[in-house]
């Protein structure tokens, strides 16, 4: 279960993290929606836990579904 919650506060510990840094800003939602490119949380968190890969042309056969900008297991 640990292990779980751990996987799932990354990434808001990276943000928070990132912004730390000197000028760095979050995004509005509006600015979030205006981001052209880039691939959906879904997508990230399938490519952190190994059940995705990085869509960068046709799925091979053992990622069969498409979505976000990935190529998911079945």
């Amino acid at each position: 279960m640990i292990g779980v919650l751990t996987k799932f506060l990354k990434p808001y510990i990276m943000l928070k993290k990132i912004l730390k840094l000197d000028g760095a800003q979050e995004l509005t939602k509006n600015e979030l929606k205006a981001v052209n490119g880039g691939i959906t949380e879904i997508c990230v968190k399938g490519i952190a836990s190994g059940l995705a890969i990085l869509k960068t042309g046709p799925c091979p056969p053992e990622y069969p579904l498409v979505g976000g900008g990935c190529c998911f297991a079945d």
